[in-house]
């Protein structure tokens, strides 16, 4: 056995006990300058996110968030207005009747 093949293994050796952890990029790349911008904004609104997923995260938990209470106050004009249309159904009804 040579000495090169021996610090190749001993080498192998070390790197299966002592892996090098990667710096992994937990960062979302865009696909346009339109969603890098987007998502440059997303990440100035939410500054104590730890990375970029938790960002949108939280982006779309506060949209999500806003989209129900704007479809309570929907819901409640829609019924309003039904019951407004309802009773002027009864009171045209009784004008029709008399004539």
């Amino acid at each position: 056995m040579d000495n090169n093949s021996l610090k190749d293994i001993l080498a192998k050796i070390d790197s299966i006990n002592n892996p090098i952890e990667e710096k992994k990029d937990n960062s979302l790349k865009g696909f346009d300058s339109r969603t890098m911008r987007a998502l440059a904004s997303i990440k100035a609104q939410y500054p104590n996110a730890p990375d970029d997923l938790a960002a949108l995260l939280r982006h779309v938990t506060n949209v999500d968030k806003d989209s129900d209470t704007a479809d309570d106050e929907h819901i409640g004009k829609i019924k309003e207005l039904e019951d407004r249309v309802e009773t002027l159904e009864k009171k045209l009804t009784l004008l029709l009747r008399k004539k």
